[in-house]
């Protein structure tokens, strides 16, 4: 059967279209023709040059002849230690139809041709490479898990999502894209700490990035390594290990050697011992093309694709054209490494429809905070040697880590990468940046809310959280970002990223602050410029806590705040009594969670952070309450003349109450209920207790030595 193909220009796919696509994926149903997602996205419409330049490049073909266009080489994956990681069936299998490995292949047919105790021996050869891998045990799986990290990292980006997550945006359907790249039967071929040493470290075995390098640790490898291999025990050590490979015969070794040198497979994959042979020279004679590796039926020696109608005459196209010996504007490297599954770039690509609901982060700044950014122009937004961090994957690379979908990395080809786009994205008539060594602090003022621009409203600064949402951090921007890329996009930021929520702050060039720096436009942001790579102290309007301005000290009454408070919740009620003792009680689970001597409670961050975090009680001798199951369902609280609380729950029919007071240093602590037995309450450790009991009501007296 042929697989469905995407047409961008056309109309778009049904839901239940896309299921059915999904379904059969998933169920192993075979489509014989080799699935590049980049060329099924963009190209598989009509016979073109730049598709067939993808097919060229990503079916191995520019391995034999080379040529190819795609700036980062398509390599297959190293064959050394396959008998530690890959079930030696799966592999003899696999060598004879690649499609009953994984559909959609771009492994071509190599073995056809041999007798069964060649490919025998092949297998035979392979298994003996690499000296074996010792696994290290890990003692805890956890599949659930894993499967919240493969939606959200970014692998559904490429893969089809599981029909047991639900996407957090959308209808809740499950969409499945035609583009997804499926999984082979991953336990028939490999076992479960063998795939978690792979998604550890995948440039490994895959250095070319087809299968992207997330920053992974071995936990998380491990949970969604669980995770596609349906491994529900908690314990990764009851899961069975690669069957082990019986002994090659030293003749049997070598004539599988001879085979693999023959069949020149060091073309494509690394094989320690065996030599990459020259390249073969294309002779542009389509015609013999299409009797050779481009056949429909296999050629004895040569390598045979299951090709379409469409791929075929899309290589043919690319052969016989003028082909493009450079990828000059980022379309066909960033089709055949799939970049365009997560990223746009020019209005191309960024994800699909189906891939879209699983893309999540801080919705707070919109598409911003869990998309991927644009890659329009990079090469001209980004210093070469920040660039080349990202791609390497260097510590503190990763500035947007309100987005969950990570930024895969490719150290391999860090280098090369960033000097492609470094080339290709050059601006030499940029306008530059002319800093004026005396606008230092007008750079200050412009940076923030008093008669600035408010940047900090929304930006975070180096440690200090932004007044409003919690936007990138712009304090280091110099090191990152080109100062003449920095002033084109201030003054027309939707021209790089449409619907982002920056605002044109100079809109048409003009500024709208005409009594800084006379209202001059480039002087004004060379400014702020100037104070973010140089400048001392914090733009204008940060508040002072130093003074504890914000600090709430109970003097007359008890005061009582509600917050998201560490280790209670989001429902965190806080009361702070005069003389210097404080509760704090879990609204949702209507229990007492904490109490503490000392300070109450700064306010700043509740009060004026849109996305406030878990805050802290302002002391070090603080008593939590032991868990407890909850005497009632909470239903809300009172308050006395005093401002003391009383929190008011229902058990069943029947009411309860707790009230709390302090009296002469000492917190008191008053249950009622109305009917039956004593709710059961526990009390904190490290501090003294004085029960006493009546009819309905238990009070219990907190002292300190």
């Amino acid at each position: 059967m042929k697989r469905a193909r995407f047409n961008p220009g056309g109309p778009c796919i049904q839901p239940c279209l896309g299921l059915v696509l999904g379904c059969l994926a998933l169920s192993g149903m075979v489509a014989a023709n080799p699935h590049v997602a980049g060329y099924e996205r963009f190209h598989a419409g009509a016979a073109t040059v730049e598709g067939g330049a993808v097919l060229f490049s990503e079916l191995g073909c520019a391995s034999c002849h080379g040529g190819s266009p795609v700036v980062v080489p398509r390599e297959g994956p190293h064959l050394v230690d396959l008998a530690s990681r890959v079930d030696r069936e799966w592999v003899k299998e696999f060598l004879k139809d690649p499609e009953s490995g994984r559909e959609g292949s771009s492994m071509p047919q190599m073995v056809h041709g041999l007798a069964a105790e060649e490919v025998d021996a092949v297998v035979t050869f392979l298994g003996s490479l690499g000296k074996g891998i010792k696994y290290k045990p890990d003692r805890h799986a956890n599949a659930e898990r894993g499967s919240a990290l493969y939606h959200e990292k970014g692998c559904v980006a490429c893969h089809a999502p599981t029909p047991d997550f639900q996407p957090p945006h959308g209808d809740g359907k499950l969409l499945v894209s035609p583009l997804a790249i499926p999984h082979p039967d991953l336990k028939k071929k490999t076992s479960l700490e063998a795939l978690t040493t792979f998604l550890a470290a995948p440039s490994a075995y895959r250095p070319d990035g087809r299968m992207p390098h997330f920053p992974l640790d071995n936990q998380e490898a491990l949970d969604i390594a669980s995770h596609l291999m349906d491994f529900q025990a908690s314990d990764p050590r009851e899961a069975p290990s690669v069957k082990k490979w019986p002994a090659g015969d030293p003749e049997k070794i070598a004539i599988g050697k001879e085979i693999v040198t023959r069949l020149n497979c060091a073309s494509c994959h690394t094989i320690p011992g065996v030599k990459a042979p020259a390249l073969v020279a294309l002779s542009g004679d389509t015609g013999t093309a299409m009797s050779h590796c481009l056949s429909e039926a296999p050629v004895a020696g040569l390598p045979h694709y299951r090709l379409d109608d469409g791929q075929r005459a899309s290589l043919a196209a690319f052969l016989k054209g003028e082909r493009p010996v450079t990828d000059k504007d980022g379309k066909l490297t960033l089709a055949a490494m799939n970049c365009y599954a997560c990223h746009d770039r020019d209005g191309i690509g960024g994800p699909t429809v189906e891939t879209n609901p699983y893309f999540v982060g801080d919705e707070g700044i919109g598409d911003s905070g869990r998309l991927a950014p644009p890659l329009t122009g990079i090469g001209h937004k980004l210093r070469r040697d920040w660039m080349e961090g990202v791609f390497a994957g260097a510590e503190g690379s990763r500035v947007r880590s309100y987005v969950k979908t990570q930024m895969p990395v490719y150290p391999a080809h860090a280098g090369a990468l960033t000097e492609w786009l470094d080339r290709i994205d050059a601006k030499p008539d940029a306008i530059p940046l002319t800093e004026g060594k005396d606008d230092l602090e007008a750079g200050r003022k412009l940076l923030g809310i008093h008669g600035g621009v408010n940047c900090i409203t929304c930006h975070n600064w180096g440690e200090k959280k932004s007044l409003g949402i919690a936007a990138l951090d712009i304090s280091r921007l110099d090191k990152r970002l080109r100062p003449e890329w920095f002033r084109s996009y201030l003054i027309n930021p939707a021209e790089y990223r449409a619907g982002t929520l920056m605002p044109p702050l100079w809109p048409g060039g003009q500024s709208m602050v005409p009594d800084v720096l006379g209202g001059d436009t480039d002087r004004q942001i060379a400014a702020i410029w100037s104070f973010i790579r140089g400048g001392e102290g914090l733009p204008e309007g940060f508040p002072d806590r130093s003074s504890g301005l914000y600090e709430i000290v109970p003097a007359d009454r008890a005061v009582i705040q509600r917050t998201f408070l560490e280790g209670v919740g989001t429902k965190a009620i806080l009361v702070g009594f005069p003389g210097g003792i404080s509760l704090a009680y879990d609204g949702d689970k209507a229990l007492p969670a904490l109490i503490w001597r000392g300070g109450f409670f700064d306010a700043y961050q509740t009060w004026y952070s849109r996305h406030a975090p878990f805050e802290k009680p302002l002391s070090e001798e603080i008593y939590p309450f032991p868990e407890s199951a909850p005497a009632g369902a909470f239903r809300g609280y009172r308050v006395d003349e005093a401002g003391n609380p009383t929190f008011l729950l229902r058990d069943g029919k029947r009411e309860l109450s707790e009230s709390f007071s302090v009296v002469d240093g000492r917190l008191i602590r008053v249950l009622r209920w109305t009917g039956g037995e004593a709710p059961a309450i526990v009390h904190p450790a490290g501090v003294a207790v004085e029960a006493t009991a009546g009819e309905g009501i238990l009070t219990s007296i907190y002292t300190w030595k």
